[in-house]
């Protein structure tokens, strides 16, 4: 467990969100979920001139309390949506999600055994496993795994294209990208000399 433990911040927050409410408040609101507390920030906006209203509000209570807690979070929903309140209600509960605090380059070495069905299927699960799954080095180690042998020639057009793309790009269209890359190579030398 102390190994799990490492993954989360030195700090203890989870989670810190910032939003506006919907329309028609324009009020401010800030969530800061910790492994030990809830903190739920709130700025009024007004177009008044009453400044004795506009002070901020804060209210802080222990992780555990917010699953009980209807009013706070009545609130979250409605400012931050209702996939958000279940995300934090399984965090407030101890249900932490180790997988997306892995460091990338972990992340790219265990994504690199999926199927290319479930690498896509992955991407589109969030904005850090989108990431992962469209970075150069995942779609280099992929590449090795499925072709034969790797070039300098392969790897040289790799660095322009994309290890990606070049997966994708069949034989036939490599050898003429391949082709041109050495006539472009070849007049660029000719022109120095």
């Amino acid at each position: 467990m102390s190994e799990a433990l490492s993954l989360l911040p030195s700090n203890g927050v989870l989670v810190e969100l910032s939003g506006q409410a919907p329309s028609p408040s324009k009020d401010f609101h800030q969530f800061t979920i910790s492994t030990s507390n809830t903190i739920w920030r709130t700025w009024n906006i007004t177009l008044r001139n009453d400044y004795r209203r506009l002070n901020p509000t804060e209210s802080r209570q222990p992780a555990e309390d917010f699953a009980y807690d209807e009013r706070l979070q009545f609130d979250v929903r409605r400012v931050f949506g209702n996939n958000t309140l279940e995300y934090v209600k399984n965090l407030c509960l101890g249900q932490i999600d180790y997988l997306a605090r892995l460091p990338t380059p972990l992340l790219i070495y265990l994504v690199s055994f999926l199927e290319l069905e479930d690498v896509a299927s992955l991407a589109q699960t969030s904005k850090q496993f989108y990431e992962v799954c469209n970075n150069d080095s995942l779609w280099e180690r992929i590449y090795e795994v499925h072709c034969d042998t790797v070039t300098d020639e392969m790897k040289s057009l790799a660095e322009q294209l994309g290890w990606k793309k070049m997966f994708f790009t069949n034989k036939l269209q490599l050898q003429v990208m391949a082709h041109c890359c050495r006539s472009e190579f070849y007049i660029k030398v000719s022109y120095i000399l």
